[in-house]
Formats: structure tokens, sequence, C-alpha cells
């Protein structure tokens, strides 16, 4: 199963996101904060992940959860990634 972990820092401008095949890892790939929405959606189309574990300060990767499923809902009037704020 492939899926999207990342590692949310709220005072760093770049944050960092993995791309998971079963343990291994595929790619990493650092962002801007603002950018997380459109990176997050590109990683789930470029390698069909539907899971998205965001892993940090749980008010913080809850608002950027928001920020993606606005994102996602805008983009495919639709919700199928699933996210998981650790």
């Amino acid at each position: 199963m492939k899926k999207i972990v990342g590692l949310l820092k709220p005072f760093d401008v770049m944050q960092t996101f993995y791309v998971y095949e079963d343990g291994n890892e595929l790619e990493v790939v650092q962002t801007r904060i603002s950018d997380i929405p459109n990176t997050v959606i590109e990683l789930s189309k470029t390698y069909d992940a539907q899971q998205v574990d965001l892993v940090g300060a749980k008010h913080y990767t809850e608002g950027i959860m928001k920020q993606i499923q606005q994102k996602e809902f805008t983009k495919y009037e639709e919700y199928k990634l699933i996210i998981n704020c650790i």
C-alpha cells in the first residue's frame, strides 16, 4: 500500500513529505507551507496513494488537513484522500 507521510514543524518554512510503498521510501519532497495542499494532491495523483499521515502538533496538523481537504474538494468535488493526524 502506498501512502504519503508529512512531518510537519510549525515554525519551519519548508516541510518534508515522504512517499512510502510497503515500508520502502519512494520519494522525499520539501515544500513550502503554502504549497502543502497542492504538493499532497500531486503526490497522491502521481503515486496513486490515497492515505496521508500528517505527523506533528495536533492543532497544526488538523489545520493543514483542512487546507488539503478544501483544495481537494475544490479540485475534484469529492474527498478521495484518507488523512490521519498523528
